[in-house]
């Protein structure tokens, strides 16, 4: 005891004079300006602020500002110090690398508040500054949780060694561990935070209870600051919300980090399993440290279905919850209210009604809608970080046959994932898959579809036929190396990233063979690399057409190719937002070589910003569109005409009510032979039934100016959530196609997957819709092909 006295006694005061040191130092934390403010970011581990809080760290940097970062957990559960300190160096690393400055640091221990706290200090930018408080962590899925036992229990805490040689340690209870943070919170402009409004493990309870620690110390400050609360898990199947550029380089920080804590960061560049879910998103909510609340606040949720596009939804006391069509209602709102137990215990929330105020228990098997009794060991839920969700007797709630099911928790797939909201990449319209066209000149169509790769920012790029099962070709490589250490941005320099490119297919040359068009920012513009087919590959790309400033596609709603000038040649139609309302059409067209300046050929002020447009043509004339968007809660339909030299916006036209806006695919072609186009309407089928999933398809003529959708076929066994459809003519015949996700069973990280396929259905007259033909499962994963096609929905 008295050698620790001694050292600790030591340590302090060599910790004063080095922090008396850099105080006089040039460069140092103290010297930074932080006069355009300080953003304090508080998170449990080492990794939260980069998978769940940035880019807005980063934006803050950017502006100029003094950031510090606060990990209040060192390494993981049961970790070694050893792991503490490969944490804090991933750490480091990434930081300089969002700093875009060496990795080279000013490391010392600080008195704050009384307790001595690890500082790293960088270099080259010491505006940015990372406080580690070294506490020890809990469990992600159940067992003991140390930050919780401090919070609720009064317990104190001894935190990893302070020293690199294992030497002093730091004693933390609820008081000292709120004065520690209440000193580095005063001199904060903004505060950043987790989400305090959850429970375990729906999110990791480290995460929960260091955010709402940070609420509580934020709310003695007596002062009025700005703070935001981070989603965490959950929102890894909510759709993509971080700009591209953006994600691009959050990919970059964060594959950096896992150089080194694992030394492996080839799952950062998928979508397919934790880490690379959070990186395209960033959801939080707002509040101000003023505003005195609890330490929980109870959030209703949804619990969306992904398999069937159906909420649980209350029915009534006594009765067993059903599925049914999201409406919004308060029968589908539920909460996860925190049971009386130790922290880190599991069957730790009940599920209640926000409609009935009554829980759910589960007896004999059967789920069953009662009074709430916190003591009842069968209304004891366990919430899941990953999407699935433990009844109280420890099976997992999911669908089969179209009917809520409960079964054991073993070879599960996607029927047994939920989401907290509707809003999720299962009902995200902007998304697409494969593209279609005859690549090779011979009159028949192919499916062409961008694959990530998995080791970098790069993408290969594949070609599959839709006349047999044959193992799709490679048809262009585009390697794009990842430096862990460089400074410099992965994608600079005219690379070609995933992420932050959008992708065309169409006959650009006239030679009778499509062309792949990638679509990336360059230089304040917009840039279109033209990849010619030569028939059985694309080539490299060349610029095709550079825009001015005018032009970006971070304002581009989406970028359509068609023949719009009737020569044979296909240009592009630039969809860029405008700054009051509505879109403004541009035409790119194609000299054959390379294109044209945009020419402006409409101002759609009164076309909502969110529209999907789609180019209708017969053989022989010049490419119109059709617009969809929503209005008022309906889809609504826009007819777009070109006459070569404008195009002409004609009157929105609502559809039936049945259609709702965020349930609805679409694909448009010639049904009927080469005189018209049809809009064909895939939309769940969200009836109660005894079947399996199903998806309605609805066609509708595009020059019936009356007409009004038609039910032309069901399509059985098939979940409208893991299906891009299309319509191909070819000079065989005509077939609707779907590219799908196979329903794969799933890890417990994993929030979706499975393998990419293809089915076609030959089309007949009316749409008379032919057997299923498959085409087998197709090379990679399903979401390391599903890309953003449009910015809004």
């Amino acid at each position: 005891m008295r050698s620790s006295a001694a050292r600790l006694v030591r340590d302090s005061s060599i910790a004063f004079l080095a922090l008396l040191f850099f105080a006089l130092l040039p460069g140092s934390a103290r010297a930074a300006n932080c006069g355009a403010g300080t953003l304090v970011t508080v998170v449990a581990h080492l990794d939260d602020d980069l998978l769940f809080v940035d880019p807005a760290i980063s934006e803050r940097l950017d502006a100029g500002w003094c950031i510090t970062t606060v990990h209040l957990i060192g390494g993981a559960n049961g970790a070694d110090f050893a792991y503490v300190q490969t944490r804090e160096r991933a750490s480091r690393l990434a930081y300089a690398r969002m700093a875009g400055v060496p990795d080279e640091w000013i490391e010392t221990n600080i008195p704050i508040a009384g307790k001595l706290v690890h500082q790293m200090v960088l270099k080259a930018k010491p505006q940015v500054r990372l406080l580690e408080l070294r506490l020890p962590g809990g469990a992600v899925r159940g067992g003991r949780v140390p930050l919780g036992l401090l919070w609720e229990q009064h317990a104190t805490l001894s935190t990893y060694p302070m020293n690199a040689d294992g030497s002093v340690r730091v004693q933390y209870d609820r008081a000292a561990l709120s004065a520690t943070l209440k000193a580095i919170l005063a001199e904060a402009s903004q505060i950043y935070t987790l989400n305090p409004d959850t429970v375990p493990f729906l999110e990791h309870p480290d995460h929960i209870y260091a955010a709402r620690i940070t609420r509580h110390v934020a709310q003695t400050l007596n002062k009025s600051v700005p703070i935001e609360y981070h989603i965490t898990y959950p929102t890894g199947d909510w759709p993509a919300n971080v700009p591209a550029a953006e994600v691009q380089r959050k990919r970059d920080i964060v594959a950096s980090y896992f150089s080194v804590d694992g030394h492996e960061f080839a799952h950062v560049f998928g979508e397919f399993q934790w880490d690379g879910n959070w990186v395209a998103r960033r959801y939080a909510f707002a509040d101000r440290s003023d505003h005195r609340i609890a330490d929980f606040q109870s959030r209703p949720i949804q619990l969306f279905n992904a398999a069937t596009s159906r909420c649980l939804t209350a029915v009534g006391s006594d009765r067993t919850p059903t599925l049914a069509a999201c409406t919004g209602s308060s029968a589908q709102q539920w909460r996860w209210d925190p049971l009386t137990v130790y922290p880190g215990n599991t069957r730790n929330a009940a599920l209640v009604s926000v409609a009935t105020s009554q829980c759910i228990a589960e007896r004999d098997g059967y789920l069953t809608s009662e009074t709430c009794d916190q003591w009842d060991i069968a209304q004891r839920w366990t919430p899941w970080d990953f999407g699935l969700v433990y009844t109280p007797l420890r099976h997992c709630l999911g669908e089969n046959d179209g009917k809520l099911t409960v079964r054991g928790c073993t070879q599960l797939t996607t029927r047994y994932r939920w989401a907290t909201t509707q809003h999720t990449q299962a009902t995200d319209l902007r998304l697409a898959t494969a593209m279609f066209g005859d690549i090779d000149g011979t009159g028949e169509q192919a499916a062409v579809y961008v694959q990530r790769q998995h080791d970098g920012p790069g993408f290969n790029v594949y070609a599959a036929s839709l006349v047999k099962a044959s193992r799709p070709a490679l048809w262009y490589a585009n390697i794009v190396p990842f430096d862990p250490r460089a400074m410099a941005p992965s994608c600079a320099n005219d690379k070609l990233c995933f992420d932050s490119a959008r992708f065309l297919l169409g006959d650009f040359d006239g030679d009778g063979k499509a062309d792949l068009m990638v679509i990336t920012a360059r230089r304040g513009g917009t840039a279109f690399w033209l990849l010619r087919s030569t028939g059985d590959h694309f080539e490299a790309p060349r610029l095709w057409f550079q825009t001015g400033s005018a032009f970006k596609p971070e304002l581009t709603q989406q970028y359509v190719a068609a023949d719009f000038s009737g020569t044979g040649r296909v240009g592009v139609l630039i969809a860029q937002k405008r700054t009051d309302s509505g879109l403004d059409l541009w035409i790119a067209s194609s000299t054959g070589s390379s294109g044209s300046a945009p020419k402006l050929m409409a101002q759609a002020k009164n076309l909502r910003q969110n529209a999907n447009l789609l180019p209708v043509q017969v053989p022989g004339s010049r490419a119109s569109l059709v617009a969809l968007d929503s209005a008022d809660g309906r889809l609504a339909l826009t007819q777009i005409a070109n006459d070569g030299t404008r195009m002409s916006i004609g009157e929105r036209k609502l559809l039936l009510a049945s259609f709702l806006p965020d349930f609805v695919k679409v694909t448009v072609g010639a049904v009927h032979g080469n005189t018209s186009n049809t809009l064909i309407l895939l939309t769940p089928h969200l009836e109660e039934t005894n079947e399996d999933a199903a998806i309605d398809i609805a066609t509708l003529d595009t020059a019936d100016a009356t007409g009004v959708p038609v039910h032309a076929a069901t399509l059985h066994g098939t979940s409208w959530s893991d299906v891009f459809p299309a319509f191909v003519r070819d000079k065989r015949n005509a077939e609707l196609v779907l590219y799908r996700r196979t329903d794969a069973t799933l890890g417990d990280f994993y929030f979706t997957g499975g393998a990419p396929a293809l089915t076609r259905y030959p089309v007949g007259d009316g749409f008379a819709l032919g057997a299923a033909q498959g085409l087998g499962e197709l090379p990679g994963l399903f979401s390391e092909t599903v890309r953003i096609d449009r910015l809004a929905q």
